[in-house]
């Protein structure tokens, strides 16, 4: 049940990171595996939000192994791989922002939460989470005006 539930969300945060499915079904598989592991979450929101960040931290790992691997820029590492089919042209967007603003921006938009749980989950201000929705906006905004979506 648990599984159902937050799978998507999960892989779809590795995914916008790692941009390699089969990576992102791994930490997928990893998140779940240590979930089971800590076992003591005594509410599923924090279960979401802790899995979430895991994936995040997980992928990011991922993405600058192949950077030290390769020699390369970390910009440029989460473009090794071209998007998969399908995959939703605003959400690559998204995931092309700075870390900070695009976790905010899409666990405001892509799981519905309200600004006071995430400022919660990331351990920031209300108020950050509110700066950092503007600034992701403003981003967005400037990539749809120069025709990048």
């Amino acid at each position: 049940m648990v599984f159902r539930q937050y799978a998507n969300a999960v892989y779809l945060v590795a995914l916008g990171i790692v941009r390699r499915p089969e990576e992102a079904e791994d930490i997928l598989m990893e998140c779940f595996a240590a979930a089971i592991r800590h076992g003591d979450f005594n509410d599923e929101r924090h279960l979401k939000y802790w899995m979430m960040k895991m994936a995040e931290h997980r992928a990011l790992n991922v993405v600058k192994s192949v950077r030290v691997k390769r020699n390369i820029p970390l910009e440029e590492a989460g473009e090794i791989a071209a998007p998969s089919a399908g995959t939703n042209e605003l959400l690559d967007t998204v995931m092309r922002l700075p870390e900070k603003i695009k976790t905010v921006i899409y666990m405001f938009y892509y799981e519905d939460m309200p600004a006071v749980e995430i400022a919660r989950a990331l351990e920031v201000t209300e108020n950050t989470v509110y700066k950092r929705l503007n600034k992701g906006r403003k981003l967005l905004r400037l990539s749809l005006e120069e025709g990048n979506l």
